[in-house]
């Protein structure tokens, strides 16, 4: 089975310690269009997510050092809400710093579909129940109401190494 990513836009706030991101990981019942179907995940698609199996990556490269974790899901109404630590590193600092620029605006989530309802014609899916995989930062967004709402606030000057255009070409 492979892997499906979805990206969404990211909003972000900063908390107090400069590197927890949360936010709106995945919209339930909001359709988008996925190539030649329409999709939308159920309330509840995600209700097994674990937060300590699920990597935080600067793109969706599996051979990538991830860039941090997940610390919690909760679901709610409006979808899968996350918490995320961003670790202290070079590529860690880089995306925090994109993301505090709002060039980095994209909330990515890979999952594997576990249970999918389709239409008769094959142009529409309902998302019962995936596996949460990794999630990602990403620059491209694809649900529109999937948002970072907060980036904790700094406590103490977070580095800003310059980004290597090269590290961010596919």
């Amino acid at each position: 089975m492979n892997i499906e990513r979805r990206v969404a836009p990211v909003q972000l706030e900063i908390r107090e310690d400069g590197r927890t991101l949360s936010g709106l990981a995945m919209p339930y019942g909001k359709p988008a269009r996925i190539g030649k179907y329409m999709e939308k995940f159920l309330p509840g698609a995600f209700a097994d997510a674990e937060p300590e199996n699920v990597p935080l990556l600067a793109q969706h490269g599996r051979e990538d050092l991830p860039i941090g974790r997940a610390l919690s899901f909760t679901e709610s109404p409006e979808g899968l809400r996350t918490e995320l630590r961003i670790s202290q590193t070079h590529a860690g600092d880089d995306v925090l710093e994109l993301v505090k620029d709002g060039a980095a605006t994209g909330l990515s989530v890979g999952f594997l579909p576990l249970q999918d309802r389709w239409n008769t014609t094959k142009t529409a899916v309902e998302r019962v129940k995936a596996r949460l995989v990794e999630l990602s930062i990403t620059a491209f967004p694809a649900y529109e109401d999937a948002r970072i709402l907060a980036v904790r606030a700094e406590v103490e000057p977070i580095r800003t190494p310059r980004l290597s255009v090269a590290r961010w070409e596919s």
